[in-house]
């Protein structure tokens, strides 16, 4: 199926509508198909499908048959996942859309608009000393993009409701009830020109939204798009999604990522996540959810860093690549091509994937973080969701292009009404 051109948008019922939780009942969960992340994608359908249904999101017909073949290869019956087509179809498919489900428990999706993650103000600090260059940087051709949720809803006979705010689905951290948690560093960077106050006033005119709660910021090692972390040390990510470092377990729990003491010590990046991760459980730690009852915060560890040298080269390829190049910097950095950084993954168990009765979290004893500290992780989830099933997926591939598995999928609620 084929996503239909962009239509007016129809308001949902709003009486009773909310914005649905990751931990609430869900219909499906959809995922992206890209050829350099097939391996990943058929360890999570390989996962998910005896849980949940599953859909996709792919650019084409090719794209689609190649990924019915990925499936197939993992023994999950292509026949039955629901395939929609769309040029603009994105790997990371949740930050696409944001559903929410009216006062007669039917699904919506809120219209955010599109920045490309920011990529404007990326090339205006990138190139902070040559307008043209930075102008230049700036021309994308994702107008398109910015309408994928208008057009998936249409696809979906689901009703659309547009909010002036940009924001991606990984910046939308709420517990379906009216609570939302939101990065400040991270809203202000996607939504230039307007302040906390006028940020927060449209939150609040979301559907059921009653509180937000603000903390200050991301992980340091979650910087916006290729960038600068401190001294030689660079990442590639978001410039601050909130799955990767706070996440609802309930309406009333919050998991927080948190830093082991010894690496604090040790890497001057694990200092700066302290730092940040002290400042947002302060904050959390003042702050009430929408019934004003005191927020129970849970830290959970971040696993160890993982990191590697990366050479700067003026030949780089980095559109999904691995390769990076000295103008991925701003040009008082003074950067060299054959210049050697370190790269650090954008890793956390934050970015998880709820899928009714099952959790699935990365695994990074491979990459350095002792089984030790993997197993308290696992018995955290365990106890913060009882009843469903802990397991775990590498997804190193997307860690280190600033995403995880909870980027790669999109959950879509069931219908159902909220109690009150």
């Amino acid at each position: 199926m084929a996503l239909a051109p962009l239509a007016v948008a129809d308001d949902p019922a709003m009486a009773g509508a909310r914005l649905s939780a990751d931990f609430d009942p869900i219909a499906a969960i959809w995922l992206g198909y890209d050829p350099g992340h097939e391996a990943f994608t058929a360890d999570l359908a390989q996962l998910l499908a005896p849980h949940v249904p599953l859909k996709m999101l792919v650019r084409d017909a090719e794209a689609q048959a190649r990924a019915m073949a990925v499936l197939r290869s993992r023994g999950v019956n292509a026949l039955q996942v629901a395939f929609v087509q769309d040029g603009r179809a994105p790997f990371f498919v949740r930050d696409s859309a944001v559903f929410g489900l009216d006062g007669r428990g039917r699904p919506f999706v809120v219209d955010f608009q599109w920045t490309h993650y920011g990529w404007t103000n990326w090339c205006r600090r990138t190139f902070a000393g040559s307008r043209a260059r930075a102008l230049d940087c700036a021309r994308t051709d994702d107008v398109e993009t910015g309408a994928l949720d208008r057009r998936l809803a249409g696809a979906l006979g689901l009703a659309s409701l547009a909010s002036p705010l940009a924001i991606e689905g990984g910046g939308v951290e709420v517990n379906g009830r009216g609570t939302l948690i939101a990065n400040a560093s991270l809203w202000r960077e996607r939504n230039r020109g307007l302040s906390r106050e006028a940020i927060e006033k449209h939150l609040l005119a979301l559907p059921g939204m009653r509180k937000v709660v603000w903390v200050p910021h991301g992980l340091a090692h979650d910087p916006l798009h290729r960038a600068t972390i401190v001294g030689h040390y660079v990442g590639w990510g978001t410039g601050g999604h909130t799955d990767e470092f706070v996440r609802f377990a309930d309406e009333n729990t919050v998991l927080l990522a948190w830093v082991d003491e010894d690496e604090a010590r040790s890497h001057p990046v694990a200092r700066l996540n302290q730092q940040r991760m002290q400042a947002n459980f302060e904050a959390l730690s003042n702050s009430t959810d929408q019934r004003g009852r005191p927020l129970r915060v849970i830290k959970v560890p971040l696993p160890a860093i993982v990191e590697r040298a990366v050479v700067l080269s003026a030949d780089a390829d980095t559109a999904y690549s691995n390769e990076w190049t000295a103008t991925s910097f701003p040009a008082r950095e003074r950067r060299r091509e054959g210049d050697t950084v370190m790269q650090l993954a954008t890793t956390s168990y934050l970015n998880h994937v709820l899928a009714n009765d099952l959790v699935v979290l990365p695994t990074y004893v491979a990459h350095g973080t002792s089984p030790e500290r993997e197993e308290q992780v696992r018995r955290i989830y365990a106890s913060v969701f009882p009843g469903r099933r802990v397991v775990f997926i590498d997804a190193m591939n997307a860690n280190w292009v600033g995403g995880g598995a909870h980027c790669a999928t999109l959950t879509e609620p069931a219908r159902h009404v909220l109690a009150t």
